[in-house]
């Protein structure tokens, strides 16, 4: 069987989900081939797949615009361009199925080519989310409406519908390639980076739910591909009392590593950075504070006793599979919702990014009061014992493959 998988090669986190079930699918017997552009195809190319050439948006122009809280977070020209180039990828490549993940006209365009199409997605990308996005409610105390009364679940199904209705209707776009290419398929806002025929959900139920879930949406789990660049001539790292592991996956910002790189250095805690190759010049200090672009994670986590990060999906699902509490800075409306559940579970912490850089020593007091409280650490131990008990990659690839 021929797969195609299209991640957005420009954030590691959709590189490594696909990748993990690839490997597994290869190892079957199947041919499968990538395609992006961004130079963080190279971990891909370093597993042994083809990458084909595809058109990808501009990561600063897409962070830029989710950043700044643009409903119409990309242009309808921009997409009709990303139709085009998926249309003409599988013109050349003729796929049995297309395995995407972040590739928001993916739906549109297989729909138009007649291919079966899955993806991998998390909950809070799709319409069956059982939590709100924008907590519209949030100005109602618990003290007043208590979560899991009536009346609570019901303002929770209306500003989810409402968040919906307003996000679909402004970033209307998909709508109208749908109408323009004549396809039935209904693609919006919500839905556009669910598969057409199978959506892969790489969460856990009890780190987010859903509602009124179909049968062509499973979760399988978190999805981690292990990066196995060389180790370090430092390693293993040594530690005073707290060992952190600083990282912001592919999408943080220069600041911030300015601003925690001088903190630490000030401060008597042992950590490990990753900039993600984001940031240049930052060395590594003494035997203390050690500085790498990137490093096994996997690794990295078992090391440390706090992971602070931007609250990527991926980066929570690492930290908590080995029962280690998270201190999230969002930069993204995505990773402020991964935070807030976070903070709900009481499986870490969060702060803003703004409230952190006007204030650093914020970040100290947050480290201080996780490392010192047992209960962040027995909850990110129940939370390993749920996801420890998936098989997130085996059952991706069966699933995959019953889909075509």
């Amino acid at each position: 069987m021929k797969i195609i998988c299209m991640p957005y090669t420009h954030t590691l986190s959709h590189i490594s989900r696909p990748l993990a079930v690839a490997i597994e699918l290869r190892k079957r017997g199947h041919d499968v081939l990538f395609a992006g552009e961004s130079e963080k195809i190279k971990f891909i190319k370093q597993e042994g797949f083809t990458v084909i050439p595809l058109y990808e948006p501009d990561p600063r122009v897409l962070f830029g615009n989710i950043r700044g809280g643009k409903l119409r977070f990309v242009a309808e020209e921009e997409l009709d361009r990303m139709v085009n180039a998926d249309r003409k990828l599988f013109a050349e490549t003729k796929p049995d199925i297309v395995l995407s993940d972040g590739r928001f006209t993916a739906p549109i365009s297989t729909s138009i080519a007649g291919i079966r199409h899955a993806a991998i997605v998390n909950v809070s990308s799709t319409e069956y989310r059982a939590i709100p996005y924008v907590p519209f409610f949030d100005w109602i105390s618990q003290r007043m409406i208590p979560s899991g009364t009536n009346f609570r679940h019901l303002l929770d199904v209306v500003n989810l519908n409402l968040e919906m209705l307003l996000f679909d209707s402004v970033m209307n776009s998909f709508s109208h390639l749908c109408k323009m290419y004549g396809i039935s398929t209904h693609v919006t806002a919500t839905n556009c980076l669910a598969g057409k025929d199978l959506t892969l959900l790489a969460d856990v139920p009890e780190y987010f739910p859903t509602r009124n879930l179909p049968g062509n949406y499973h979760y399988i789990g978190p999805l981690t591909w292990r990066h196995r660049s060389p180790l370090p001539l430092w390693w293993p790292p040594k530690k005073n009392k707290t060992l952190l592991y600083v990282t912001m996956g592919t999408t943080g910002t220069g600041n911030f590593f300015d601003a925690v790189y001088e903190l630490l250095k000030k401060s008597g805690i042992s950590a490990i950075i990753t900039t993600g190759g984001q940031k240049e010049g930052l060395v590594t200090v003494g035997e203390r504070i050690y500085v790498e672009d990137y490093l096994d994670g996997d690794l990295v986590m078992d090391a440390c006793d706090l992971v602070v990060c931007h609250g990527g999906n991926g980066t929570i699902y690492q930290a908590l599979q080995r029962g280690k509490p998270v201190l999230g800075i969002p930069t993204i409306p995505d990773q402020q919702y991964n935070m807030r559940r976070v903070s709900e579970l009481k499986v870490g912490k969060m702060l803003t990014l703004e409230g952190f850089l006007k204030n650093p020593q914020s970040l100290l007091d947050a480290v201080a009061l996780i490392v010192d409280n047992v209960s962040y650490y027995e909850a990110a131990e129940r939370m390993r014992t749920v996801i420890s008990a998936c098989d997130p990659v085996g059952q991706g690839a069966d699933l995959v493959l019953n889909a075509v």
